[in-house]
């Protein structure tokens, strides 16, 4: 089942990456990242996953109830509150922009207002939960949902395009599209994708921020040139760019995790990308034996089969 692939890959990465959120790149050149441990930033055991699993699964959540961005909402706050889809019963970890948002909804702003659309707030929070809206049967209907819900948390136009690229991605693989088609695919999607976001300008400063994902050979960029912060575009090139430039699961999401900087997402998209790509047993099992609650995340997916809106 390819969203098992995709999950699974998310999942395990995130839970690698976890332990060295924050580090430099040059702290993780001198120890780089080769297996699964704990107790680094947040002093969490070895395979907990971190706010990015549990706000993706959320999102998987709501899509499998097919439920509105008002329903949403209520999972996110359910987590921010009550600690639901957590690795271990307690909230561990939450971005300041998303934390803001949230505590707008409990204030009674609307979904649709909640989140921050200033640019000092286009972090990766939206970027790191859309990857479900990929596995969708109508495509272009749940990108446009994406877009809406993406607003509960991340108003800025540039967290929808990053999302909109990422899942267009993840949808080439899943249609059979050779690697070095991907980049193209997801670049040319977006081009036609202005409309789905409610951004004024018009789109050259965009094309600008863009340039480097939207250049055929972004791949061939050394190290150097890819940042790995929370930013919404570097995450975006960091993992891509991670995916493309290695030939397995486990070379990928560690080639993310010792760019430093924000390992767990980096980790966690990169991983999303190579789970499906390579598949499920790519990963290696000692690794997947290692995550916490792992029946949580495995009912989800389970769920996944009673409905004809996903591929399987």
């Amino acid at each position: 089942m390819k969203i098992k692939d995709s999950v699974w890959g998310f999942v395990v990465g995130d839970a690698l990456g976890l332990p060295y959120e924050f580090s430099t790149r040059n702290m993780m050149k001198e120890n780089p990242a080769i297996d699964m441990v704990g107790y680094g930033t947040y002093n969490q055991p070895p395979g907990t996953w971190s706010d990015d699993t549990s706000m993706m699964l959320c999102v998987l959540e709501n899509i499998i109830n097919k439920g509105t961005t008002k329903d949403l909402a209520q999972l996110f706050l359910k987590w921010y509150k009550d600690d639901y889809m957590t690795p271990h019963g307690e909230l561990f970890d939450i971005g300041i922009t998303t934390s803001t948002a949230l505590n707008n909804l409990m204030r009674g702003v609307k979904p649709s207002k909640s989140g921050l659309s200033d640019e000092m707030s286009a972090g990766n929070g939206s970027l790191m939960r859309c990857l479900p809206y990929a596995f969708v049967e109508d495509f272009h209907q749940s990108v446009f949902k994406m877009v809406m819900d993406n607003r509960i948390t991340h108003r800025h136009h540039l967290c929808s395009l990053s999302c909109m690229y990422y899942v267009k991605m993840i949808r080439a693989i899943l249609d059979g599209k050779e690697k070095q088609e991907l980049c193209s695919i997801a670049a040319a999607y977006i081009r036609k994708g202005w409309r789905l976001t409610d951004a004024e300008d018009d789109h050259m400063e965009t094309r600008k921020i863009f340039q480097k994902l939207f250049d055929l050979n972004f791949s061939t960029l050394p190290e150097n040139e890819i940042q790995s912060t929370g930013y919404v575009i570097s995450t975006l090139e960091a993992s891509v760019w991670c995916f493309m430039n290695t030939s397995s699961y486990k070379e990928a999401v560690l080639k993310a995790i010792n760019l430093g900087g924000d390992t767990d997402t980096i980790a966690a998209l990169t991983g999303g990308l190579a789970g499906l790509y390579y598949g499920y047993d790519s990963i290696p099992e000692k690794w997947i034996n290692q995550i916490a609650n792992p029946d949580l995340i495995n009912n989800l997916i389970d769920k996944t089969n009673l409905s004809e809106q996903y591929l399987d």
